[in-house]
């Protein structure tokens, strides 16, 4: 079974102080799958003009100190007394940065840690780790002043640093020269030879709020079904294309289009100049967006090591089985009663299926009639980690089916455009077994270890132990029928006299 990770803490925050904004995350523990209870952006700029005067700029200063006490407040209401103050580029090589960073020190009333390039670079390369533990090529996180590059491979970060191209940077020096921007940034990007190197068979995992909004902005024009950034994937050629195409568009333009953050109209040309760069640089054949960065990383590094090793996807579906389902909201016993319908699965849909049995019954509290319908969306839309997209559907599909939700109309549209037909085929088994399940225990695993489930040849067997025969009845029968069905077997139900066969 994956591994288990139990809850570490009290909350934690991170107050991200970066050259464009200024960001509080408040995690509500220090578990490898912390969910976020507090997430606030003040878009400030306090970069913007440092490459021309050496100095933050002041409206932003102005911006950023009015608005820090409530972040404080905030801290300080949650009881959260583990809070990391960060600091990037912009109060790194600004003359007024560390008086700027005394006065953000006197309103939390704790010291802040000024990063340097290279200490950037990693925490953003730990927080693509730790949401998508298998990547392999290099994190590139794009801020406002700079662009931190990492290479990434089995969960480790090797050579890593810091580049002078984040857009507020970028415009205040070459301001609308295109081409000549694009020569910059290839010569930039070449004082770091490793960079092809490193994605060499791997990926370049795009970190950071303006390539973000280019991903979102990909997805509408391109209607994709589900909006979850966290780990869209693009092929570098189509992002290199779709790069250029925004980076020819002018700031009115892209303010016309709703999809476009007004805070990021003015730098998303250059963002996305940055990006196309890198992929002619890097020669990578896929980009793939990732949600968590540098807060993530900074929490992801602290922990120990066995906690870091810990799945992710599951860890977070135990938490929340732990909160919300009933009795078989442990999973492991769902888990262990439909294993031998899915002998001889690949590892990756065991995992799909562990955590599908730990979500099973967290709809139970939703009304009868909405409830696969909430239940399904619900799922899609979780921050879940260490999950591609078509896994995260297959894992909804199931607990859908589990509900018995309808098998068409428009609900299921995110399914039917990123499942294939076999994957629509093992949620629907998945599902049912689930459904099956709960029908037989009315949702109570200590019934289970008296009804058993077997698939051999073309036949499937329930078998009600002695003293479990009163289990039986016609909705138990109709709900196996149906399962039998879509294994294409046929149905045997035994126990204390009883032989049926469906």
């Amino acid at each position: 079974m994956p591994n288990r990770s139990p809850l570490v803490g009290g909350p934690a925050a991170v107050v991200d102080i970066g050259s464009n904004s200024i960001r509080l995350v408040v995690f509500r523990d220090r578990s490898r799958a912390a969910p976020v209870v507090f997430n606030e952006r003040v878009t400030c700029g306090i970069g913007r003009d440092l490459a021309a005067t050496g100095r933050l700029h002041p409206d932003g200063v102005t911006q950023a100190l009015a608005n820090l006490p409530r972040f404080a407040a905030i801290v300080r209401t949650m009881g959260v007394e583990d809070t990391m103050l960060v600091a990037t580029a912009a109060t790194r090589e600004a003359a007024d940065g560390a008086e700027f960073l005394k006065r953000v020190e006197a309103i939390f009333g704790r010291s802040v840690a000024q990063l340097d390039g290279d200490q950037e670079a990693r925490f953003a390369a730990c927080g693509v780790i730790s949401g998508l533990p298998e990547a392999h090529g290099v994190a590139a996180d794009l801020g406002g002043g700079s662009l931190e590059l990492a290479a990434v491979s089995a969960g480790e970060v090797g050579e890593h640093g810091s580049l002078p191209l984040g857009p507020l940077r970028l415009a205040a020096t070459l301001g609308e020269d295109n081409g000549g921007l694009a020569d910059h940034i290839d010569e930039v990007l070449s004082t770091f030879p490793w960079i092809r190197g490193a994605v060499d068979g791997g990926a370049i995992y795009a970190v950071g709020g303006a390539w973000r909004a280019l991903a979102r902005l990909h997805m509408v024009q391109t209607k994709y079904p589900l909006r979850v950034i966290h780990n869209y994937r693009m092929t570098g050629r189509e992002t290199f294309d779709f790069c250029e195409l925004v980076a020819g568009l002018g700031a009115e333009s892209l303010s016309r289009i709703s999809a476009v953050p007004r805070a990021r109209v003015s730098t998303l040309p250059i963002a996305a100049t940055v990006l196309a760069r890198l992929i002619r640089t890097s020669k990578a054949e896929q980009v793939v967006f990732s949600a968590n960065g540098i807060r993530e990383g900074s929490q992801f590094d602290a922990l120990d090591e066995e906690t870091r090793a810990a799945d992710p996807l599951i860890v977070a579906c135990e938490h929340l089985a732990a909160r919300e389902s009933r009795a078989l909201g442990s999973g492991t016993a769902l888990f262990d009663w439909v294993d031998p319908l899915f002998v001889g699965e690949k590892e990756n849909l065991r995992r799909l299926r562990r955590a599908a049995c730990l979500l099973a019954d967290i709809g139970w509290h939703e009304h009868p009639d909405y409830r696969a319908e909430q239940v399904y969306f619900r799922i899609l839309r979780l921050p879940l980690l260490a999950l591609s997209h078509a896994e995260k559907t297959k894992i909804a599909l199931a607990v859908y089916r589990r509900y018995t939700g309808a098998k068409g109309g428009a609900t299921l549209r995110v399914a039917n455009a990123l499942l294939t037909p076999e994957d629509v085929d093992w949620s629907r088994r998945l599902g049912a077994a689930l459904r099956l399940a709960e029908t037989l225990t009315g949702g109570s695993a200590v019934l289970l270890e008296g009804v058993g489930l077997k698939l051999k040849s073309q036949q499937l067997t329930l078998t009600l132990a002695p003293g479990h025969a009163d289990l039986f009845g016609d909705l138990v029968s109709s709900r196996f029928a149906a399962l039998a069905k879509l294994f294409g077997v046929s149905g045997v139900i035994k126990g204390d006299g009883l032989r049926e066969k469906v």
